[in-house]
C-alpha cells in the first residue's frame, strides 16, 4: 500500500521536504512506517522519542494500522470532534489579536463571570533572547483537536461559552499569540475552564514555536 507522510516543524529541516510518498506492506503499522522513514531520512532517527504521529486529524500511537492512502503526520513536541457550544468561537489567524476582542460588552442574565487570558510573547525563549517568535500549526487537525477540546470543557461546565483565538505566523515580543475568554456563572468554574484550556492546548493541538529574526 502507499500512503502519504506530512512533516511539521523542524522534522521538515530534518528531510528536506514536507511530503514524502511511502510504499508498506497492507499489514503495516505506524512502527513499521517510521522504520521505513528513518533508513530513507536517518537524521529522523535522532528525534525518534520526542515525533509524536496522527493519522489524519487524530493522533496515533506506533501500534495503529495503516490503511491505503491514508496520510500520516510526523510533529514535533507540541507546544506545551465538534460537539462545542454554538456560542463558542474558535479562530487561528495571521493577523494581529484585536483588543476588541476581549472588551466586554452586554451579557444574558446567566453570567456572573467572565475570565480572561492573553498569552504574551516574552524577550527569552529557551533562555536566549529574542526578537519574535514564528508560530506554525498543522492548521486542519489544531481545529479538530481544539474543537474536541472545548467539547471536553463543556462536559466539565456545562454553561459556559468559550472564545479561543490563537494567531500564527511571526510574533514579536510585547504581542499576543493568544486569548482565551471564558464566560460562565460563577468566578470558580469560569477560572477553571480557562486554566484547563491552556493547559490542555499546549499538550494536545499542534502548534509550535521557534525564535524568528
Amino acid at each position: 500500500m502507499k500512503i502519504t507522510v506530512q512533516f511539521f516543524g523542524y522534522l521538515r529541516q530534518r528531510v528536506g521536504q514536507n511530503e514524502y510518498v511511502l510504499t508498506l506492506p497492507n499489514d503495516a503499522d505506524v512502527a513499521a512506517a517510521l522504520a521505513e522513514l528513518y533508513a530513507r531520512f536517518p537524521p529522523l532517527r535522532e528525534v525518534d522519542k520526542s515525533i509524536l504521529t496522527a493519522i489524519g486529524l487524530e493522533f496515533a500511537t506506533r501500534a495503529t494500522q495503516l490503511r491505503e492512502n491514508d496520510v500520516l503526520s510526523l510533529m514535533p513536541p507540541l507546544q506545551g470532534g465538534t460537539g462545542s457550544s454554538a456560542g463558542d468561537e474558535l479562530l487561528l489567524t495571521d493577523k494581529p489579536i484585536d483588543e476588541a476582542e476581549a472588551k466586554l460588552a452586554g451579557f444574558s442574565g446567566d453570567v456572573g463571570a467572565v475570565v480572561t487570558f492573553w498569552g504574551v510573547v516574552r524577550d527569552r525563549e529557551d533562555g536566549q533572547r529574542i526578537r519574535a517568535l514564528q508560530y506554525t500549526a498543522y492548521r486542519e487537525m489544531a481545529e479538530h483537536q481544539f474543537r474536541k477540546l472545548l467539547a471536553e470543557a463543556h462536559q466539565k461546565w456545562p454553561q459556559i461559552r468559550i472564545r479561543v483565538i490563537h494567531r500564527l505566523g511571526r510574533i514579536a515580543v510585547g504581542e499576543p499569540s493568544l486569548l482565551v475568554r471564558v464566560e460562565a456563572a460563577h468566578r470558580g468554574e469560569a477560572f477553571a475552564a480557562a486554566q484547563f484550556i491552556i493547559d490542555e492546548l499546549k499538550q494536545r493541538v499542534p502548534i509550535w514555536k521557534a525564535a524568528a529574526p
